[in-house]
């Protein structure tokens, strides 16, 4: 495995690494979310939360914007990576 295929698969993998964090952190907000939303029903002042809505709408909302996360780092990581191959060959 050369240097820079190395590099590619270390950037991709924290590229997951990355999507899997912000996704668990979007979802582990929205199920505190929903837990507020239920103890105020509980309270009396509040109407019932439907969990499968909320869940639904967290699960889309979570995966765009670790996605979005996830595409920002691992093309950074990659740019970086053609920038200093390229100047690396322009020493030559």
């Amino acid at each position: 495995m050369t240097r820079t295929t190395g590099l590619v698969l270390a950037w991709v993998v924290l590229g997951v690494v990355v999507w899997n964090a912000v996704f668990d952190w979007w979802m582990s907000g929205a199920v505190r979310e929903h837990l507020l939303q239920a103890a105020e029903y509980a309270r009396g002042a509040a109407p019932e939360p439907d969990l499968a809505a909320h869940m639904s709408e967290a699960r889309v909302a979570g995966a765009e914007r670790a996605t979005l996360w996830a595409g920002i780092v691992t093309l950074a990581g990659l740019l970086t990576i053609r920038v200093a191959r390229g100047s690396r060959q322009s020493r030559k």
